[in-house]
């Protein structure tokens, strides 16, 4: 039995062999067939080249002269000499490259029998260099074995292999340079022996070093870009030339195409359709011309530009005629032709178009036709004329004159005009033109001619002649004679007379000692009655200006007059009698003198202080209470004067006037109470009071000399005698002890003010230094500072910092633990408390009494409705300051409601500051309301920019930084636009504003996926262009030694950015709306003082109050609305004790809402700008057009 299995188990190994015998012999045969069968093809390709080559010898024959058979003959051995030995030439050695390595005989056999059999296969061939500059080759071949295949990599110098490599079961190791070992790998001895067989039939390599390849390469770039240039060039040689056309008196321009040769344009709008597609058409009989407009030189580009806009307006008029006509005649298609009409505008453009070009002119009118090659010029033309005696019958009597001359074809243009003179195109003066144009109507070829008779010589002399001279060279034949036929010159006589509520006109012409009435040129000029002596024009003319006063006649008394109409009486007493003493003399009686126009009244404004009171007194001169009540409605009214009772007019066009009514409405005094004199107003109206009394010279005012001193105050704050606490003289700059200053000068008159310097610039400090000062001067009572809760310990630091000596509370803890410290609140110098705790612990504060109380970051209480703003304003307080350094976020209630708690009353109600001054301004941009506004609150308002007053602060660079979406990113953006673009478009603007809020959360969203589309799609795993952006920044910036901010609205944002800090071995610090304000302070301070080079920051929980110099990079990951809070969270870094220039980085989303968030923040920063001066933006709630435009719609 052990024999039968031993003797069948024999049978299948000799079974097994001969199979693999058979698949090797069959391997080997394929090999060979593939060999033979690239051999034969090599062969039959050779053959074939070697056929076309003698072809073409006997085919073609040289262009040209041909050169000697003999030099053919020599040239040609040489040639072929050289070809051999470049055939031969081998750089690198394959036999001594495959004996380098030292295997034994039997492995090399077997490793070439693998490679004839095709069990190894070429992958790639190449050179290069190595570190040392050597020329180097390399190998890369698959070697099969069964079903398994696997690398061999051989690197060779010139003669040797450097580097063997085989991925196979039997290599041990890899074989790196010289192997002094037997190999036992016949892969590589396979792989050596096709190097050998590939080396042998092909010119692999040279001697060419690394430098001599960059040299190269270098120069072969180069070449390819001057190809590229010239293709460019040659794209761009297509000619588009104009041709202008004269005939029959108009011009015509028409269009030639090609490049070579020129072909003609026979339909102009089939042109422009070519070129608005870049199609292709025929010209002549087959030549192809392409229309895409990069293929035209700029010249042509021009002309194209200038085609489209008459082939458009050609093809609107042709419709519309033949919509006309189309019940006439039926439908006809029409289409513009080869040419073009020149007139108007487009004779204008044709000209400018030209520039410095030459266009071809042919001139068909005329007996012969004519071409010119035509510039352009500017310039009048020589214009003749010629005066000589019209002969009638015998002579003897004077008839008059006849006029000859000579002007070239004018072409009208739209407001000036062109003539071609030999190659010139030119154009004339338009002030040439004015005076010439009537000429030209009346020119043909022969020139102009033209008689003037006897009666109409005057005209011609006094009014026509005067103008041509200037731009006409005249010739008179007979000067004195012509002249002693002229009638004296006419002069005019009025005669103004008043009476039954008319005034009346006569109106004379006289010429010598003659009178007559002018209405006779009305009245009998039909009937051609008109002495020959008078100059029936220059009568009528002046009796057209005359009737602009008195259009009415009266026929039986010859004169004019103004049929009892008071504004045109009104009219004649204010400038219409001096017109007519332009005209001529004027006379007038005793009752028009009666009619008279009254010199402004005369106001006068006292103004004193008493009491805490304003005291104001206006006074007029002669003009009854009463009868002023109705010169301010008038004037209110818009009219331009008012009825005196005594009949005379006053003209309201007054500043005294226009100031009482500024006055009257500034101070919200009825016209009633205004005109009975005295009024009592509130000190906060004196400022703006006082600049009103400065501004009119017209208006008396007497001040007294508590008011004075009032305004002298605040005029030189710099000078007042208000010193600032020792201990803080030396930290103090000056611009913040000027500050505290004006804040003391503020307390000294009970004025509240905001103090609105930029970010930065220490407005904690000089609060601080008030609070101190009335401490150190004796006064007695409690301050209350009300600031954002992330900012109370903030306080607490700074007044431990800069006034230890001041007793400070800091109200935290339970509410029972709150009540206990503001009920004990006199025991402290000051209380410091948060907007969220004051609206809870509102009540506890009713009976108490505060001597200063100033809130910080005063944007909280924007909106006057909420909670935390009526809360601040029902706190008693002596003093209030307000400190922000964006006093208008969105919109000017915000300005108002801080006023509101500063001086209830100073910008009056709510209601009524927006129906004067808030809605004019942002509806209508009124510049009068604004400018109230600047004059009431200017005063109370200290705004400093870091610009101005810390010369010594690092500068601040700003830098926009740009990516770009990749595919699924860009995806995802396109569909949320789509989105809102369709939910848009359905809804009315009543369904808007009542889902505004679904609709911002969805621009929320777009913004989102701007940031990183993950914080929308749970499962996003592609790419997040601005996140990859923004930590590339951060590692270069951490490489150049920088230490940053990165600011972003969305915390689940700086979630994503710290899992990837960390996963890069970066610490950082994060401040987000939970972080403890002890553990804010904490971090802080760890910051400034250590090395941590990332501090993480959500916008709106550490955009303020925090002090961050210990950084000079700003990021902001994403735009904000508001770009104030942006300036406001990079002022945390840009500040009083920077060193280092500090840079600020936008990352923006190209192409995206980002881009448009930015246009919206610049097209609405201006109104705070207005209002407190410098530096500040908002970007309000948005409307629908707004958001449209942010989806590109």
């Amino acid at each position: 039995m052990r024999r039968q299995k031993e003797a069948k188990r024999l049978e299948e190994e000799r079974r097994r062999q001969e199979e693999e015998k058979q698949r090797a012999e069959a391997a080997k045969r394929r090999a060979e067939e593939k060999r033979r069968r690239e051999e034969a093809e090599k062969k039959k390709a050779e053959e074939k080249r070697r056929r076309l080559l003698e072809r073409r010898r006997e085919e073609f024959s040289l262009l040209g002269d041909s050169w000697e058979e003999e030099s053919e003959s020599t040239d040609s051995e040489q040639e072929n000499r050289n070809i051999e030995r470049l055939e031969k030439y081998k750089y690198f050695k394959g036999t001594r490259i495959k004996h380098s390595m030292n295997i034994p005989s039997e492995v090399r056999a077997k490793g070439e029998e693998l490679y004839r059999q095709g069990q190894i296969e070429m992958k790639n061939i190449l050179t290069g260099f190595d570190g040392h500059n050597g020329i180097r080759g390399q190998i890369d071949a698959a070697a099969k074995s069964g079903n398994m295949e696997f690398p061999v990599r051989i690197i060779f110098s010139r003669t040797a292999v450097s580097y063997a490599e085989c991925k196979c079961p039997q290599c041990a190791r890899d074989y790196y340079y010289w192997d002094t070992e037997k190999t036992k790998c016949p892969y590589k001895a396979g792989v050596l022996k096709m190097l050998e067989d590939y080396l042998e039939t092909h010119s692999f390599g040279d001697a060419t070093d690394m430098n001599g390849k960059a040299l190269m390469k270098l120069y072969q770039e180069r070449r390819t870009n001057l190809a590229i240039a010239d293709a460019e060039a040659a794209k761009e040689s297509l000619r588009f030339v104009p041709r202008l056309t004269r005939k029959e008196g108009k011009l015509s321009v028409s269009f030639k195409i090609g490049e070579k040769k020129l072909f003609i344009v026979k339909k102009l709008d089939t042109f422009c359709e070519n070129v608005k597609n870049a199609a292709t058409d025929t010209y002549g009989s087959n030549t192809q011309i392409n229309h895409n407009p990069d293929n035209f030189t700029e010249s042509g580009k021009g002309w194209i530009h200038f085609i489209n806009q008459i082939v458009r307006e050609e093809e609107e008029f042709l419709q519309r005629l033949q919509e006309s006509n189309r019940s006439y005649y039926g439908y006809r298609k029409t289409t513009v032709g080869s040419s073009l009409a020149l007139f108007g505008w487009r004779l204008d453009a044709f000209y400018d178009q030209m520039a410095e070009e030459a266009v071809e002119f042919e001139d068909k009118d005329g007996w012969e036709k004519r071409k010119e090659t035509l510039t352009r010029v500017e310039c009048n033309p020589g214009v003749s004329m010629r005066i000589s005696e019209e002969k009638v019958g015998s002579g003897r009597v004077f008839h008059g004159i006849r006029v000859d001359g000579s002007l070239p074809d004018l072409y009208m243009g739209t407001d000036t005009g062109y003539y071609i003179s030999g190659s010139q195109i030119c154009r004339v003066e338009k002030e040439f033109l004015e005076k010439i144009e009537p000429l030209s109507l009346m020119t043909n070829d022969q020139g102009f001619s033209f008689h003037v008779g006897r009666n109409h010589m005057a005209e011609f002399y006094y009014r026509i002649l005067p103008q041509l001279e200037d731009v006409v060279e005249v010739e008179e034949t007979e000067p004195e004679k012509f002249r002693s036929y002229l009638p004296p010159d006419v002069r005019f006589v009025f005669y103004l007379d008043a009476g039954d509520q008319n005034v009346t006109c006569g109106v004379s012409a006289k010429y010598g000692d003659r009178e007559f009435s002018s209405l006779d040129v009305i009245s009998r000029q039909e009937y051609g009655q008109i002495e020959a002596l008078r100059d029936a024009a220059r009568e009528e003319e002046v009796l057209f200006h005359v009737m602009q006063w008195f259009p009415r006649i009266d026929w039986e008394r010859e004169e004019l007059h103004c049929g009892g109409d008071e504004e045109l009486i009104y009219q004649v007493m204010e400038s219409g009698t001096e017109k007519l003493m332009e005209l001529g003399e004027v006379r007038c009686t005793k009752n028009f003198l009666k009619y008279r126009v009254v010199r402004p009244m005369k106001v006068s404004v006292g103004v004193s202080v008493s009491s805490g009171l304003l005291n104001l007194d206006i006074s007029t001169d002669d003009i009854p209470q009463a009868e002023l009540l109705d010169i301010l409605a008038s004037y209110r009214a818009k009219k331009k004067y008012y009825r005196l009772k005594d009949g005379s007019f006053m003209n309201l066009d007054d500043s005294s006037l226009n100031m009482l009514t500024e006055m009257m409405d500034a101070m919200h005094l009825t016209p009633k109470e205004f005109v009975q004199g005295k009024m009592h107003l509130p000190m906060y109206r004196t400022l703006y009071l006082d600049k009103m009394l400065e501004e009119n010279d017209s208006v008396y005012s007497k001040r007294d000399s508590h008011f004075r001193k009032v305004v002298k105050g605040f005029k030189t704050v710099k000078d007042a005698d208000f010193e600032e606490p020792e201990s803080l003289s030396r930290i103090m700059r000056k611009y913040q002890k000027n500050g505290f200053k004006w804040l003391r000068t503020l307390e000294a008159w009970q004025f509240g003010g905001i103090l609105a310097d930029d970010m930065g610039l220490g407005k904690t400090l000089q609060v601080i230094a008030v609070l101190l000062a009335a401490k150190l001067e004796g006064k007695e009572g409690t301050s209350l500072v009300v600031a954002p809760a992330s900012l109370i310990f903030n306080w607490g630091e700074e007044f431990r910092k800069y006034a230890p000596e001041l007793n400070v509370s800091l109200i935290t803890g339970t509410q029972e633990e709150r009540k206990g410290i503001i009920d004990s609140y006199q025991e402290a110098d000051v209380l410091v408390t948060s907007y969220d705790l004051l609206k809870r612990d509102v009540l506890f504060y009713e009976d108490k009494q505060f001597q200063y109380q100033i809130i910080d970051e005063a944007q909280y209480i924007k909106n006057h409705t909420t909670a935390a703003a009526k809360a601040v304003k029902v706190i008693q307080s002596q003093t209030r300051y307000a400190l922000t350094g964006t006093p208008i976020e969105n919109r000017l209630s915000e300005l108002w409601s801080i006023f509101d708690y500063l001086m209830p009353g100073f910008l009056y109600g709510y209601d009524i500051f927006k129906r004067e001054i808030e809605s004019p301004v942002v509806k209508s941009s009124d510049e009068a309301a604004m400018t109230r506004l600047q004059k009431m609150a200017g005063p109370f308002i200290l705004r400093r920019l870091k610009g101005d007053v810390l010369k010594d602060l690092p500068e601040k660079l700003e830098e926009h930084r740009y990516v770009r979406f990749g595919g699924t990113q860009q995806k995802l953006y396109d569909g949320q636009v789509l989105h809102m673009k369709e939910m848009l478009a359905k809804q009315s603007e009543a369904e808007f504003s009542k889902n505004k809020m679904l609709i911002l959360a969805e621009l929320t969203r777009l913004r989102q996926i701007c940031c990183d589309p993950s914080l929308c799609f749970e499962n996003y795993k592609g790419e997040a262009a601005k996140l990859e952006a923004c930590l590339q920044l951060i590692q270069s910036a951490i490489d150049g030694g920088h230490r940053m901010l990165v600011f972003s609205q969305f915390t689940s944002m700086l979630d994503i950015l710290k899992e990837k800090l960390t996963g890069l071995g970066i610490s950082y610090y994060t401040i987000t709306g939970s972080t403890s304000k002890e553990k804010r302070l904490q971090m802080v301070k760890e910051f400034n003082e250590g090395d941590v080079p990332v501090f993480l920051i959500s916008l709106k929980a550490g955009g303020v109050g925090l002090n961050l110099t210990g950084a000079d990079v700003v990021i902001h990951y994403d735009p904000w609305w508001n770009l104030a809070v942006q300036n406001q969270a990079t002022d945390r870094a840009h500040r009083i004790g920077q060193t280092k220039k500090v840079t600020v980085y936008k990352l923006i989303a190209k192409g995206t809402i980002e881009e448009k968030i930015q246009k919206l923040q610049e097209k609405k920063k201006d109104l705070a700008e207005q209002v407190i001066g410098k530096e500040t933006g908002q970007l309000g709630s948005l409307s629908r057009e707004e958001i449209m435009e942010l989806l590109g719609v």
